[in-house]
């Protein structure tokens, strides 16, 4: 049995969007621009490669497929859910120049059409914080098999001197609320049951020219899409004013658990 929410009107917190409205995406206006981020840490997709009991993953929000194409490197059967269809047109290109088995899908991670107990491994990287975790977690709960494990991945920004005077520049550009992804963790555990282990955490940093530093500023939601070409222009003189070569660095925090059987 398929999700019961219904296709075209999927509650994102309070709002109302619509999988056939692509200007209601805001990942659609940055799908050219998100192959500037680096690929995953190797030691987390082997990390989610020891999680999987079987071979059925589903990788929730996979935008161009930075967890959905390495894990079909290794062999997995991958279903990639993305709402954003420009995300997904890019995803399906790339799994096709590496001739490899993905199937993409146009949805969103809170109504999956997957069948129930369809899934061995349900991955959630860096996207938590912009889906229902409540409609989420009871899809995920209904999509997992009896054995099958839960990944979400969470993504902050690596605590170098670099780094620390971007998100200086990025903080006073466009001020920000903190995201409560922990509360979302609670819950994502408290309805689908799967307690989480031990936190283990990656950490990676790229060596970037300007160009790519500014694709990679350009994907990130709250300053790509949100500045106009004066305003952006202003953020990037600050960034291109810091002394040094740009290095973008991450920190993943991979929270795991298995359902019982």
């Amino acid at each position: 049995m398929q999700g019961v929410v219904p296709r075209d009107a999927v509650s994102l917190g309070r709002r109302k969007v619509g999988l056939d409205d692509p200007k209601r995406w805001v990942f659609n206006r940055m799908a050219d621009v998100y192959d500037a981020r680096p690929a995953y840490p190797l030691g987390l997709i082997d990390a989610l490669v020891q999680l999987a009991p079987g071979r059925r993953v589903g990788d929730l929000g996979a935008g161009i497929g930075h967890v959905a194409l390495p894990l079909a490197q290794r062999g997995f059967d991958v279903s990639a859910i993305e709402p954003a269809q420009a995300m997904l047109d890019r995803l399906r290109a790339r799994a096709s120049e590496g001739r490899l088995r993905v199937r993409a899908i146009h949805a969103a991670a809170e109504a999956v059409p997957l069948d129930d107990g369809s899934l061995d491994l349900a991955v959630v990287a860096d996207a938590l914080h912009f889906l229902d975790a409540e409609l989420v977690a009871k899809e995920i709960a209904r999509v997992l098999a009896p054995k099958g494990a839960l990944a979400i991945v969470t993504c902050e920004i690596g605590k170098t001197p670099f780094m620390r005077s971007l998100v200086e520049i990025i903080e006073g550009a466009v001020p920000r609320r903190p995201r409560n992804l922990e509360q979302n963790l609670i819950q994502v555990s408290a309805i689908t049951g799967i307690r989480f282990g031990t936190k283990r955490r990656f950490h990676d940093e790229t060596p970037v020219d300007s160009d790519t530093l500014e694709r990679i500023l350009r994907s990130i939601s709250f300053i790509g899409p949100a500045m106009n070409p004066p305003r952006f222009a202003a953020f990037r003189a600050r960034v291109q004013a810091l002394p040094g070569r740009p290095r973008w660095a991450r920190t993943f925090t991979l929270h795991a658990g298995r359902r019982r059987g």
